[in-house]
C-alpha cells in the first residue's frame, strides 16, 4: 500500500463531511409465497417514467427506490426508509424481497413483464432498451438486485486538495481527481465484495445457475466460498469483450461512445427488427446505450432532456461517482444499514484522497481478477489476492485497508460530532479480524436453504416497513406520486415525432464524441 500523504495534522484540516450521498435500492415485488408478483406497477406509487424517487429498474415488478442527495448517511437512510415504508404500504399483500438474488422465478422468461413507461418516445426507448437486454442476456439475469451508492465530496475539499496540489479548482481538476478515485476503487473493489457481498446462494429457479453452482440445501444452489454471486462472472458481465479506459475522462467517454457505435456480430445475429417491423433492440452494437456497460463504479453527470450520458460527461464533466458493488443486505429493511452507509462514505473518501495513477492492462487484469475471485471464492480457506503479482491473504489485506481508512472516519466524526463513523469502521474491523462478519455466512450454513433464510428476514422487516408514516410525510409522497402521473400524461399529450426519427436524432451527437 502506498504511503499516506495525509498525516494527522493534514487530515485534521481537511473538510470531509457534508458531501452529497444518494442511495438507489432495487427490490422485487413478490407474492406472500415468495413467487414473483405479476401485477403492473401500482398507480399509488406514481409513474415509473417520471417519478424522481420511485421507479422500476428492468421489470414491472423490480422496484428502484432513489433518494435525493443528502449531506449525511443518516439523512439518506431516513429518506430511504420512508420510501420503503410508503411502497410496502401501497402494494396490497405483496412484499419487498430482501435479497440481491431473486425470489422464486417463473419457469419461462415470457412470464416476466418488462417495465412499461408509457407511449412517449422517451418511454418507448426506455422499454425497448430492456427488450434488447432480454434478447441479449435473458430476462432472468436482469432480476438480480443491488445497491448503488452515489457520492460527491464537499466543494471545500476540492479547494483544499487543489491548494495542496498547487492548482486551482476547475472542472478539469475535479475530473482528474474523480478518475483517480475511480482507478483506486478498481484496485480496492475486492474489499466491498468481501465486506458487503451478501449473495453466495440462489434459488434453483434461477436457470443460469444450473450446471454451474453446486446444490447446498433444499432448492438452493451456490458456492461455499462465495461472497457475491451478483458480482461474480455468473452475475452482471457484458458478453462482448471491449475495453473502457479509466485513465482519463476523455478516453473513458470515447471508449464508451465507441462501444455504443460499434456493431457486434453476436448481437447482429439477434437482428434489429421483428417480422412485423417493430424493433427487437435499440441497435445491434456492443452497447445499446452507455448504461449497458456493467462496471464496478461509474463517473456520473445528471442528464438534461434525455441527453446521452457520454455527452453529459464530455460537456459538463463529472458531478459524482456511482459505486455499484454493494449487494442488498437481507438483514436490514432498507437493504443497506446506516453503519454500511458510513463505511462506504469513508471508503469513497479514501479513494478520493488516495487516487491511483494511470493503469495498464496488467494492472487492470489484476484488479479484475481480485474482484471476481473474491466474489466467487473470497471465503474459501487460505484465499489470497494478487497484489503486485504476489499472493496476499485477503484477511490481512482487508485489515490493512480498514486501518488506513480510520483517520478519515475520525475526521468525519470530528466535523459532525460523535463517533458514528469511527464506531462503524471499528466494529467491522473487529468482525473481519475474528471472522465473524459478513451477512452471507448464515445463508451458506442455513440447512433450510436460500428461501427460508430470505423469508425469515422478510417477515422480520414487516413490522418496520408497515409502521405508519407521519401524515404530512405520507401526504407528500402521495402528492408526489399523483404529480408524476400527471407529468407523464402531459408528456404523452405533446406531439410525438416518428420513433425511428427520435432514435436517430437521440444518437446523432454520438459522432461528435468519436471525432
Amino acid at each position: 500500500m502506498p504511503p499516506n500523504p495525509y498525516g494527522p495534522t493534514t487530515m485534521h484540516t481537511l473538510p470531509l463531511a457534508h458531501g452529497n450521498i444518494g442511495i438507489e435500492r432495487e427490490t422485487l415485488r413478490t407474492n406472500p409465497d415468495a413467487t414473483l408478483a405479476s401485477t403492473a406497477h401500482p398507480a399509488a406509487l406514481g409513474s415509473a417514467y417520471t417519478h424522481p424517487n420511485i421507479t422500476t429498474d428492468y421489470a414491472e415488478t423490480l422496484l428502484e427506490l432513489v433518494t435525493d442527495p443528502h449531506p449525511t448517511p443518516d439523512a439518506a437512510y431516513a429518506q430511504l426508509l420512508s420510501l420503503h415504508r410508503y411502497c410496502a404500504q401501497h402494494i396490497d399483500d405483496e412484499q419487498l424481497w430482501p435479497g440481491s438474488m431473486p425470489c422464486i422465478l417463473p419457469a419461462s422468461d415470457d412470464a416476466i413483464a418488462i417495465g412499461y413507461y408509457g407511449t412517449s418516445n422517451g418511454g418507448k426507448m426506455r422499454r425497448l432498451y430492456r427488450e434488447g437486454l432480454a434478447h441479449r442476456y435473458g430476462k432472468t439475469m436482469q432480476m438480480i438486485s443491488g445497491i448503488h451508492y452515489n457520492y460527491s465530496p464537499p466543494a471545500a475539499l476540492w479547494q483544499a486538495l487543489a491548494a495542496r496540489d498547487g492548482e486551482t479548482v476547475t472542472q478539469d481538476y475535479i475530473n482528474r481527481r474523480y478518475m483517480g478515485a475511480l482507478r483506486a476503487n478498481s484496485r480496492h473493489a475486492w474489499l466491498i465484495n468481501y465486506l458487503y457481498g451478501a449473495s453466495p446462494t440462489v434459488h434453483d429457479s434461477f436457470r443460469p445457475a444450473h450446471n454451474i453452482l453446486e446444490p447446498l440445501a433444499a432448492h438452493t444452489l451456490g458456492w461455499r466460498g462465495a461472497t457475491s454471486l451478483r458480482m461474480s462472472e455468473l452475475g452482471y458481465q457484458n458478453k462482448t469483450a471491449f475495453t473502457v479506459s479509466n485513465n482519463d475522462l476523455a478516453t473513458y467517454v470515447r471508449d464508451l461512445a465507441s462501444a455504443v457505435a460499434t456493431p457486434a456480430p453476436r448481437f447482429e445475429h439477434i437482428g434489429l427488427y421483428h417480422a412485423d417491423g417493430s424493433r427487437k433492440q435499440i441497435s445491434t452494437h456492443i452497447l445499446q446505450i452507455a448504461n449497458e456497460y456493467y462496471a464496478a463504479a461509474r463517473p456520473k453527470q445528471p442528464l438534461r432532456n434525455n441527453e446521452l450520458p457520454t455527452l453529459a460527461l464530455a460537456t459538463r464533466g463529472i458531478a459524482y461517482l456511482e459505486l455499484r458493488l454493494t449487494d442488498i443486505n437481507p438483514e436490514d429493511p432498507c437493504g443497506i444499514s446506516p453503519a454500511q452507509l458510513k463505511v462506504l462514505e469513508t471508503y469513497l473518501l479514501y479513494c478520493i484522497l488516495h487516487p491511483e495513477g494511470p493503469q495498464d492492462h496488467a494492472v487492470r487484469d489484476e484488479n479484475d481478477h481480485n474482484r471476481l475471485r473474491t466474489a466467487c471464492c473470497g471465503l474459501s480457506g487460505g484465499f489470497s489476492l494478487k497484489q503486485a503479482r504476489r499472493d496476499r491473504p485477503i484477511q490481512d489485506a482487508a485489515l490493512e485497508l480498514l486501518a488506513a481508512m480510520q483517520p478519515i472516519a475520525a475526521r468525519l466524526d470530528a466535523e459532525r460530532g460523535g463517533n458514528a463513523s469511527t464506531d462503524a469502521l471499528a466494529a467491522l474491523t473487529r468482525e473481519v479480524a475474528d471472522k465473524t462478519h459478513l451477512p452471507y455466512r448464515a445463508q451458506v450454513g442455513n440447512r433450510e436453504g436460500f428461501l427460508a433464510y430470505h423469508l425469515a428476514w422478510r417477515d422480520k422487516h414487516h413490522a418496520t416497513l408497515h409502521q405508519p408514516l407521519p401524515e404530512a410525510e405520507r401526504a407528500a409522497l402521495a402528492a408526489q406520486a399523483a404529480a408524476s402521473l400527471s407529468k407523464q400524461a402531459e408528456i404523452e399529450a405533446r406531439p410525438q415525432e416518428d420513433f425511428e426519427t427520435y432514435l436517430r436524432e437521440h444518437f446523432a451527437p454520438l459522432q461528435q464524441l468519436l471525432d
